[in-house]
């Protein structure tokens, strides 16, 4: 199976996997600067050192609660220190920890008003979309509902939120400045790219319309011609990170995180892997996600 549907495709955990979540944890990684990895191999959650308090963009599904705490622990940074949350859609794997972090740090939340207001209307949904990934992935009313174009400080963070609608109805994707080496470098983070839920017969099932298939091509139009130095991805695979982080350790040239060059090589990706998937039979979506690539993707990239 290609690539382009890999990444975007059945990234779900393994059934012992969801059972035995420390399966999928790894060590954390600085970035750049004050950015850092400490998510899983499935789900994605980035830390800022904003220099007032901790940030976190995304974090685990409940199950990774452990994994995200240890991880951040590893990098010298105290758990207590964290301020705020910015959450980039209502999906339990960008949400679920966030009732355990706010009630033990009293963290401050973000999410799209979009999202939140779709997430509390379709209470039902949003059980089903959770169903199986551990007993505590409840939802949440975020302290701000951000708003398109809306712009957030955070210490020495300005960010700037894009409604980027799609994947659900109202992902938010994020950018921002930062200082790397005395380089201003400008981070971008796409809020949502698997389109697996985008077929006729996906949004039927969850009740969404399908317009949403034009949506989601006009949301990667709308962020085309912003400038990104450094490309995230809400899932570690949208955006090879943990590779990076090997190929780093290994001693390659300069920062791989650094690439310019990669924000519109993605874009362009996740558009025509879009346009064949909506092109695929019934049989042909099934076999797509008949099983997880998970594991498939990370073949060969960790020495053992």
């Amino acid at each position: 199976m290609a690539t382009k549907y890999i990444r975007f495709g059945n990234m779900m955990p393994t059934e012992e996997q969801k059972a035995r979540p420390y399966l999928i944890d790894k060590d954390p990684f600085q970035i750049a600067g004050n950015l850092y990895y400490v998510g899983n191999l499935w789900c994605a959650s980035h830390l800022i050192d904003t220099g007032e308090g901790l940030l976190l963009l995304d974090v685990p599904a409940a199950s990774g609660y452990p994994g995200l705490l240890i991880n951040i622990q590893k990098l010298g940074f105290n758990i207590c220190d964290l301020k705020w949350i910015v959450c980039s859609h209502a999906h339990t794997d960008h949400y679920g920890c966030i009732q355990a972090l706010v009630a033990r740090t009293g963290a401050k939340t973000y999410m799209g008003r979009v999202d939140t207001e779709d997430m509390m209307a379709n209470p039902e949904r949003t059980k089903r979309l959770d169903a199986g990934l551990g007993p505590y992935n409840e939802p949440f009313v975020p302290d701000v509902q951000l708003e398109d174009g809306d712009v957030l400080t955070f210490g020495n963070v300005t960010m700037k939120c894009v409604l980027t609608p799609g994947h659900t109805i109202g992902v938010m994707s994020h950018f921002w400045e930062m200082d790397v080496d005395g380089e201003t470098l400008r981070v971008g983070i796409y809020g949502g790219s698997g389109y697996g839920s985008l077929s006729t017969e996906g949004l039927k099932k969850f009740g969404q319309p399908l317009s949403m298939q034009r949506v989601f091509v006009e949301s990667i139009e709308k962020v085309w011609d912003e400038k990104v130095d450094i490309m995230l991805g809400n899932h570690p695979f949208h955006s090879d990170e943990y590779q990076k982080n090997e190929r780093r350790k290994k001693g390659c040239a300069g920062n791989p995180f650094i690439d310019p060059t990669e924000w519109h090589r993605y874009l362009t990706e996740l558009r025509t892997g879009f346009e064949d998937f909506l092109q695929f039979t019934p049989e042909q979506g099934a076999a797509m996600f008949a099983e997880t690539h998970l594991m498939e993707y990370y073949e060969g990239v960790f020495e053992d």
